[in-house]
């Protein structure tokens, strides 16, 4: 930690010619998960040329790079840094659930920077960050991820562990976030949509949680305004009372995730391994 410590001292206009440097090396030379990326943006953007999907390809990898300073930099960040860089359009939407006790649940995606807004929403808001989250398999990483991530007082939560400690302080009003669109383990609860031209598996935990607990959802919208730059804006996605099995939450989810990266296409982590299987595939393997 103590490199990280020392890196977050750069200024920014070191950092980013850094941040050039490597999506350069990682697009040309170590040709980081080239393949993947291109069949993700092919697959997703069937009307795109080819020139098209190169030309967000790299845009991809400056953005990726970019994060990953940006997440390191942050560590020395102060609440009048948060307000300045990752504003917050209509932050009332979540006081007014806040106010009441009640907790709200924020769902986002691996669009734009999707390290900052959790630590700049907590900050800004002044209620408890959660975040639930899937530890890596390299320790090391997990470790220096984690560290960064509760350095400005979000706590985070395993996901096999979430809906327990959830529950624990379910009438405690604070703010609950969740990346939902990492890719469900073979046999765990999920839901299927069309999603990017493909059939796509997501979570259904957050849809439980809501239910069972009577909290309010909400998607984070972030949106690049410039380098080091962002703006958040809260957009509804579902209220209590719910009616068991009719909430329609992971969809809409679904639904304005995709409406964000086809906005900006090169602001999506596509070197994600999203699609390893199909529903066919799962239901293939379960069955043997």
């Amino acid at each position: 930690m103590l490199l990280i410590r020392l890196f977050s001292l750069f200024p920014f206009w070191l950092l980013y010619p850094v941040a050039e440097a490597t999506a350069f090396f990682g697009y040309h030379v170590l040709r980081y998960r080239r393949e993947v990326v291109f069949e993700n943006l092919s697959i997703s953007f069937p009307e795109k040329s080819d020139r098209e999907i190169k030309r967000i390809a790299k845009r991809f990898y400056r953005q990726f790079s970019q994060v990953f300073v940006e997440s390191i930099k942050a560590y020395r960040f102060s609440k009048e840094d948060w307000v300045h860089r990752v504003p917050l359009k209509n932050p009332e939407a979540l006081q007014n659930y806040l106010a009441k006790d009640i907790p709200v649940l924020l769902m986002s995606g691996h669009t734009a920077n999707w390290e900052w807004p959790a630590f700049s929403i907590g900050q800004q808001i002044g209620y408890p960050m959660e975040f639930l989250y899937k530890p890596v398999k390299n320790e090391g990483f997990d470790k220096i991820m984690l560290t960064l991530r509760t350095k400005h007082g979000g706590m985070a939560v395993p996901k096999d562990a979430a809906m327990r400690e959830i529950i624990k302080r379910r009438k405690k009003p604070r703010l609950i976030g969740i990346i939902g669109d990492q890719l469900p383990s073979i046999g765990t609860e999920k839901l299927w949509f069309n999603f990017l031209n493909r059939e796509t598996a997501f979570y259904k935990g957050a849809e439980r949680i809501a239910t069972l607990t009577n909290y309010a959802v909400f998607y984070v919208n972030t949106r690049r305004t410039g380098l080091g730059r962002y703006e958040i804006t809260f957009k509804p996605i579902s209220a209590p009372p719910y009616v068991k099995g009719q909430t329609g939450i992971i969809e809409e989810y679904a639904n304005l995730l995709q409406g964000t990266i086809h906005r900006n296409p090169s602001d999506y982590l596509w070197s994600h391994r999203r699609w390893k299987y199909t529903k066919a595939e799962e239901t293939e393997k379960l069955s043997k």
